[in-house]
């Protein structure tokens, strides 16, 4: 078929638009409930469509790339307005777009690649566009979602202890809004640091056992620990609220947070993480930060690493965390070394950041 011969006509079925999904695992959708190849679809879209590879489009493996008139001529076959489109899926927003279409395999970096849909209050099959993050829990609490080695989700149901979590941890955003979020995912960093120095291995370990992952332990480790980091994220909040008090105390802090370890006490290993969290959060004098609510303001006296870009969609786990490790590379060893800082920085510790934020104050 040549671009003219497909009208919306030919696509009676329009499939749901699914938050945060990838073009092309909307297009595969759309041409598969309809009857049609993906090159038909496609084709129908820009006057020079890309060649696909052999074993046909993957979402999970390449993105599709669409110029202006393309999201033009998708939203007229599909029967929806471009700026629908362009609020569900993050390929064709402004900055997605290109002037030729092509076909991209994603990036092999950490949160670049796409996430499985969850089957059971999505739809089976359907990608999500990762933005940098590699897993998060689905909104159903039924299921979780990572990116990483190819895609692959976790059933959370013999854990009920991950359902509760996500209700502490969507309680505490409702109250406190985008900041609560931030926290859990500075404090998910920190569980995840201790899981790799294996610490807390016990509880950890039967939770990996119970959610059949003995076999896939690196995989399940960002599940397993989320209990432990929402209730970390809230004693973060606790020194939030304390550290701009006068005798604001950071050892009285940690002492809390020692509830949290299985001895009762942390140990320099368990400090570590803690203490670059802290770094950051240092006491500060009281004063009133800029925003035009408490939420806002409690976003705008966050630290500078958590105020690079977010992604549009909001949920669980998606606000930038302050530490910048990465789980799977080693913590006490970098890939490369900023030029600006010598990885000094908080930013570039463990990788190098291209908006390094500079040395900590003293």
């Amino acid at each position: 078929m040549n671009r003219a011969d497909l009208t919306a006509d030919d696509l009676p079925i329009r499939v749901p638009l699914i938050q945060g999904e990838t073009l092309a695992s909307f297009l595969i959708r759309t041409s598969t409930a309809n009857g049609l190849p993906v090159e038909t679809l496609l084709g129908a879209l820009v006057e020079r469509a890309p060649e696909l590879p052999d074993d046909g489009l993957m979402p999970q493996r390449e993105e599709l790339r669409l110029p202006a008139e393309g999201l033009a001529q998708l939203a007229a076959l599909v029967g929806r307005e471009p700026e629908q489109l362009a609020r569900a899926l993050p390929g064709v927003r402004p900055g997605g777009l290109v002037d030729a279409p092509s076909v991209e395999p994603w990036p092999r970096d950490f949160g670049a690649p796409p996430l499985p849909a969850c089957p059971l209050c999505m739809e089976p099959g359907a990608w999500l566009a990762a933005e940098g993050h590699r897993w998060r829990p689905c909104g159903c609490g039924r299921r979780w979602m990572a990116g990483d080695d190819g895609g692959y989700l976790v059933d959370t149901g013999p854990v009920p202890d991950l359902g509760r979590a996500l209700a502490r941890h969507r309680a505490m955003v409702h109250r406190l809004g985008p900041a609560a979020d931030a926290l859990v995912t500075d404090a998910h960093q920190v569980t995840l640091w201790w899981w790799a120095s294996g610490l807390v291995a016990e509880a950890w370990r039967e939770r990996e056992d119970s959610l059949d992952m003995a076999r896939h332990r690196r995989r399940a480790a960002p599940v397993a620990v989320y209990p432990e980091a929402v209730a970390l994220a809230e004693l973060m909040w606790k020194w939030e609220e304390r550290r701009r008090r006068p005798g604001a105390s950071p050892e009285r802090w940690l002492d809390s947070v020692a509830q949290l370890a299985p001895a009762g006490t942390l140990t320099r290993r368990e400090r570590a993480p803690l203490t670059y969290w802290l770094e950051q959060h240092r006491p500060e004098p009281p004063g009133k930060p800029s925003g035009r609510g408490v939420a806002e303001r409690r976003w705008n006296r966050l630290p500078a690493l958590h105020h690079r870009p977010r992604p549009e969609e909001h949920g669980p786990l998606r606000a930038p965390s302050c530490l910048m490790w990465v789980y799977g590379l080693p913590l006490t060893s970098t890939t490369g070394v900023c030029p600006r800082c010598n990885g000094r920085a908080p930013s570039c510790r463990w990788v190098p950041y291209s908006g390094c934020t500079g040395l900590p104050r003293k």
